[in-house]
């Protein structure tokens, strides 16, 4: 492109609207830079001091809770009680199932000595949730070490669960890792997996800082102690979803909390969410984030700073097309070419960390779309005005 033109451009003539729209630009640009170059980049270059892993492998229970997962169960299970683990059991909650998983779980108990079961029975009078659950399971373990995942994740080795327990370090009492979404083919498939990364981004960054605000039963550990020295679940019985979430804005914090994205430590998620299901988490995790304080205000000011820096992008191309103003093109170009390759540098590197390949392609497409998403499912959020708000 020729730039001569810039000599005989009449800059005291320039209305002060393009200045104004250019002043914006400009500075949602260095907003977004910072979110990649700086926030997210520390996420896609993660690795843990050597110092704070621990040393010696202490006994390990995992727990999973389960409700009509015979399926999921039966494929597996066996491959969390093969482990390759000097000292760990499995304790499974069978949550009101109604299919066969008790036999399932009875048959494989069998074959490994490992496997601890225990039964939550459907009550006449009381709704049973994944609180009650997840507090069996802990109450059943016999381990001080905790491991959570769920029946529908699966580990790629037998070194998960020594990944886990080692990323606890001598002082860690929660530690947060990733799953990732299984393949889904079209469109919002791939938009769930990119949504599933950018929102791994902003919590597990969270997480670094020791502020956590997210994490999921999925793939996450805690300490027996701490559980129970808070009172588990009692102080939030009136929210019925996300009880691993909101336990974590309770208690952990930047002196018990570890992130762990070692290549073993990632499970993989046979679950397929619809587009409704997946909107309906979105409205689940917009409206705690309304409760808490935590996450909050960096997912807030990186959107907005997201829609803005596509609305003057696209007002400056306008005009610049409409008016032949070729100056506007010269000016937005390299802040829009420089957010862009930092964007695509950044999410490459991400998604080979947290293992979720092929979505590079995707990346532009959410991007603009996200916003509009986040907004809906605030707007479509529960009502929880009477719930207290987690400090």
């Amino acid at each position: 492109m020729n730039f001569d033109f810039l000599c005989t451009i009449q800059w005291d003539k320039i209305p002060n609207y393009l200045y104004a729209i250019y002043g914006i630009f400009l500075l949602c640009t260095l907003i977004q830079l910072h979110y990649y170059l700086v926030q997210h980049r520390k996420v896609a270059c993660f690795s843990p001091q050597a110092d704070q892993m621990r040393s010696t492998q202490q006994p390990v229970s995992v727990v999973i809770c389960a409700k009509n997962e015979q399926h999921n169960l039966e494929k597996n299970l066996p491959l969390f009680l093969k482990q390759d683990y000097p000292q760990f059991e499995v304790v499974v909650v069978n949550n009101c199932s109604t299919d066969d998983s008790e036999m399932l779980l009875y048959n494989l108990r069998q074959h490994h000595s490992n496997l601890q079961i225990t039964s939550i029975e459907e009550g006449q009078k009381f709704m049973h949730d994944k609180k009650l659950a997840i507090t069996v399971g802990i109450k059943a373990a016999r381990y001080e070490t905790i491991v959570f995942t769920e029946p529908d994740c699966a580990p790629d080795n037998d070194k998960w669960l020594s990944a886990m327990q080692q990323a606890f370090g001598d002082t860690g009492e929660v530690v947060i890792s990733y799953c990732r979404s299984k393949r889904c083919k079209g469109i919002f498939g791939k938009i769930m997996r990119c949504d599933s990364v950018f929102s791994a981004l902003f919590s597990l960054r969270a997480a670094i800082k020791g502020v956590p605000y997210r994490s999921s039963s999925k793939n996450m550990g805690i300490s027996q102690e701490l559980f129970f020295r808070n009172k588990g679940f009692a102080h939030y019985n009136s929210y019925p979803q996300s009880e691993e979430t909101i336990f974590l804005c309770r208690n952990a914090n930047r002196h018990n909390t570890r992130v762990t994205l070692a290549h073993d430590a990632i499970l993989s998620s046979s679950q397929q969410l619809t587009f409704g299901q997946w909107f309906q988490q979105k409205c689940t995790y917009a409206s705690l984030l309304d409760m808490g304080k935590r996450g909050k205000k960096h997912i807030h000011v990186e959107m907005a700073s997201r829609v803005l820096f596509y609305l003057c992008a696209a007002t400056l191309v306008s005009i610049a097309a409409l008016q032949q103003e070729h100056f506007l093109l010269a000016a937005a170009a390299p802040l829009l070419l420089f957010r862009f390759t930092a964007q695509v540098a950044i999410f490459i590197k991400a998604t080979g960390k947290l293992q979720e390949r092929g979505l590079v392609i995707w990346l532009l497409l959410y991007d603009i779309f996200s916003p509009m998403f986040a907004f809906m499912a605030s707007m479509a959020q529960p009502n929880l005005q009477k719930i207290k708000k987690i400090k």
